[in-house]
């Protein structure tokens, strides 16, 4: 957690904190049961703030609900945007949290970690401010998390614009509930927007890692605490919307590779004494340098389908690794090759 930051009450909202819906009331102690709390972290968000909170209006769960909004620096009209929303769902009824941070922005995990910590609910539903609630969301997912204890909670996605990342489209909204777990070493398997989880179950992760890659990180350190994996069925209960500006674009292929292969080496190498990998390709070789040299070590060989790969040797650094025919591999193996190509 980053502590160098402070947060300042200010009833009239010109400060870094507005409670609306709580001018003249403490927060409550404790967390509520029934509550769900909103998760909504922002910066430079107000090309679609207004289609985010209107669907949060919207909802059909008749149960309370609270919105916990953090902008993290945003230098367009996000904070005053925030300050007439909570003046409307206040009037609903609604009990309306916003912390800001006018320094430069923490990053994601950051502002999602600040919209916990103030907000009071038993469970937390995470949005980003470029996406769109179905109405049945909160309703479908509350129900979800309480017959799937321990389970991080999501759901299937409607991309916008329509056609957008097609084939990563299919593949998360297509996986079974067994691959959500399985898959887990490619990316992640629920997407972030639509997660749903008690608080309980976010707090023993200890909250999100603040740098590149905070989802996935999270889930895997979910899943290796005992965690579950559960996405609602069904029709799409977010609009994932896709543009040029997205967090994501910033990530590179090499970040995530690095975090995948540690987590694969926690979870499944740890208890190999040597293991294959199939793919000799730009993928295969990616995954081996990713590796720790301890896990390299522990490479018997590459196996490829290519045949003028096999018979040689791939060279990196001290280590020299064969390549040999697919039907002369021994087990256990790493499948280390695009996805969906034919």
């Amino acid at each position: 957690m980053v502590e160098d930051r402070t947060y300042t009450a200010s009833a009239d909202g010109s400060g870094e904190t507005l409670n609306s819906n709580l001018g003249c009331q403490p927060k409550p102690p404790g967390k509520i049961a029934d509550v769900v709390s909103v998760i909504l972290p922002v910066h430079n968000g107000s090309r679609w703030i207004d289609a985010c909170l209107s669907s949060l209006e919207q909802q059909s769960y008749t149960g309370p609900i609270e919105l916990s909004a953090f902008d993290d620096g945003s230098t367009d009209s996000s904070w005053s945007d925030l300050q007439r929303w909570a003046g409307l769902l206040e009037a609903r009824g609604m009990r309306v949290i916003c912390g800001r941070s006018e320094s430069s922005p923490g990053g994601c995990g950051f502002a999602k970690n600040r919209a916990v910590s103030q907000s009071s609910g038993a469970w937390l539903c995470f949005m980003d401010v470029d996406d769109v609630m179905a109405p049945e969301r909160i309703e479908r997912q509350l129900a979800a998390a309480r017959a799937h204890p321990r389970a991080l909670v999501g759901a299937r996605v409607r991309r916008e614009p329509a056609g957008s990342t097609a084939r990563y489209i299919s593949w998360v909204n297509g996986m079974s509930q067994e691959q959500l777990v399985l898959q887990r070493f490619r990316e992640c398997t629920l997407v972030m927007p639509t997660w749903f989880i008690a608080r309980s179950d976010f707090d023993a992760v200890g909250g999100f890692r603040e740098e590149q890659c905070e989802d996935l990180l999270f889930l895997l350190e979910h899943v290796a605490r005992g965690g579950r994996l559960h996405r609602v069925e069904g029709d799409p209960l977010l609009t994932y919307t896709y543009h040029a500006h997205a967090a994501s674009h910033s990530i590179s292929r090499a970040t995530l590779l690095r975090h995948r292969a540690a987590a694969l080496e926690r979870a499944v190498l740890g208890g190999w004494q040597t293991f294959s990998i199939w793919g000799a390709g730009r993928d295969g070789r990616a995954l081996f340098k990713a590796l720790s040299p301890e896990a390299r070590r522990k490479v018997s060989c590459f196996c490829d389908v290519d045949e003028c790969k096999v018979g040689t040797k791939y060279q990196y650094y001290e280590y020299s690794v064969p390549v040999i025919h697919w039907r002369n591999v021994n087990r256990p193996l790493i499948t280390c090759v695009a996805l969906d190509r034919t």
